[in-house]
């Protein structure tokens, strides 16, 4: 398929969250998404409409997901049903895989977290164009989204619902018996490690630093420095110094350094995404999305304070960027009832970002808009941070902008590959630079192979 993309650049004001919803009506919520049961049902909402969303089971317990449902409810009168998929992230997309590629219509809403997610689903079209629904409905798509609304061959295929950029989440509690000051303002990598290491205690089953394993953890010093995944004749740039460089890094973090757990402690003890909250890690690089990890105290009680600064920069690089991801969601091609799904879509993308950490993918806000928004999230987290901490982590710094991901020609096996293989190295069972001389060559055929499909 030829695709011209209007691509995502510009990552505006930002903000996020807030939403106060009663604790009781949550409770209620959690109990029955936890159990598999729907958040509302056809019975008891006589005639009204149900659209009905796949959630995996931890989305299915988030209160701060639960309250943009809530809210939406109350507002259309559209019930919202789950399909729940137990398991994490992962088991999801496996279950959605199977479904679209069966054509079952019975769920409406599918959920991405990137890019290359919404790249596949369209590429073997499984979402349905929203195009006719945006004129029908005279949605002013552009002005609301701008550059963050993405297009194929002329079609919208999805709205964006959050503009995730990443920082630095840091457990202050570790800081102060370590006795190390809090991060702040601009740093290199260097300086990420040696603070790592001081917070680093081993008696105490400590490590400085968590990171996961997303295939953007391997190469994300390549991405600040503008080093793109492709050549200029299209074909993969894996081999750019940039790229080993950056997965050298990340191996070194455990494997070296040990201020983190190693990708063999990570993958043997099935280490958690949302690990960090477990208070046995000085420091944790994510996407602005986990806030929402720290505003959940229902689901994650603390008995330590979290504080924000800016994601540390290559010390070498004359780009400096942080990096940024989009979100959104898309309606099944085969959706029984796509106009509902719709409003959903619709009132999800845009008020999203008043219920979680997520960052808005929206260019319409008025700075009011925005500042009214990072007070919320500092009242709500009771002065653990600051609007002041907020802005300078993520927005009022000097970096740049690079997409997270790797998004072109064969995304989503480029993906799959560089895991595969850098799996291989961070065990130490292939070198690096037969790593990476693997991943090029598997990559460009895979390029190529889709080229032939077309």
């Amino acid at each position: 398929m030829k695709k011209q993309r209007k691509i995502v650049t510009l990552l505006l004001a930002f903000v996020m969250l807030t939403g106060l919803l009663a604790a009781c009506g949550s409770n209620s919520s959690n109990q029955n998404a936890s159990s598999g049961q729907t958040s509302n049902t056809k019975e008891d909402s006589g005639d009204a409409k149900t659209v009905k969303i796949y959630v995996d089971g931890n989305r299915a317990k988030d209160s701060n997901f639960l309250n943009v449902v809530e809210a939406f409810k109350k507002d259309t009168g559209i019930n919202v049903e789950f399909n729940v998929i137990p398991g994490d992230g992962v088991a999801i997309f496996k279950k959605i895989d199977i479904d679209l590629g069966a054509r079952d219509g019975s769920t409406d809403i599918i959920l991405f977290s990137t890019p290359i997610q919404l790249d596949k689903y369209v590429t073997s079209d499984s979402f349905l164009p929203l195009n006719d629904l945006i004129k029908e409905d005279n949605y002013d798509a552009e002005g609301i989204y701008g550059d963050y609304l993405q297009e194929t061959d002329g079609n919208i295929y999805s709205l964006p619902a959050g503009a995730g950029k990443w920082a630095v989440y840091y457990n202050k509690k570790i800081f102060d018996d370590a006795n190390v000051p809090y991060p702040s303002g601009s740093w290199t990598w260097d300086e990420y490690v040696e603070t790592a290491k001081k917070l680093t205690d081993s008696n105490k089953k400590i490590y400085g630093s968590y990171m996961l394993d997303y295939d953007a953890y391997m190469y994300f010093t390549a991405r600040q420095k503008d080093v793109s995944g492709y050549k200029a004749d299209g074909t993969s740039n894996f081999d750019d110094p940039a790229f080993s460089e950056a997965l050298q890094f990340f191996g070194d973090l455990g494997n070296v350094d040990k201020v983190q757990p190693s990708w063999m402690e990570f993958k043997t003890k099935k280490l958690a995404w949302d690990g960090f909250m477990s208070g046995q890690y000085g420091m944790h690089v994510i996407g602005t999305w986990y806030t929402n990890m720290f505003l959940d105290k229902e689901n994650y009680p603390r008995n330590w304070e979290f504080g924000i600064t800016e994601i540390p920069t290559p010390a070498d690089a004359e780009a400096k960027n942080n990096l940024a991801v989009i979100n959104g969601l898309a309606i099944n091609a085969y959706s029984k009832q796509p106009k509902e799904a719709f409003e959903f879509v619709k009132y999800f993308a845009e008020n999203n970002y008043k219920y979680t950490g997520d960052l808005p993918a929206r260019v319409d806000l008025t700075d009011e808009d925005i500042n009214e928004m990072f007070q919320k999230i500092a009242d709500r987290t009771d002065g653990e941070v600051t609007v002041e901490d907020l802005n300078k982590a993520i927005y009022q710094n000097d970096q740049g902008f690079a997409e997270e991901k790797i998004v072109g020609a064969a995304a989503t096996e480029y993906s799959n590959i560089i895991l595969q293989e850098s799996e291989l190295y961070l065990i130490g069972q292939k070198s690096l630079e037969d790593t990476v001389k693997t991943i090029k060559e598997r990559v460009d055929a895979a390029i190529q192979a889709e080229q032939s499909n077309q």
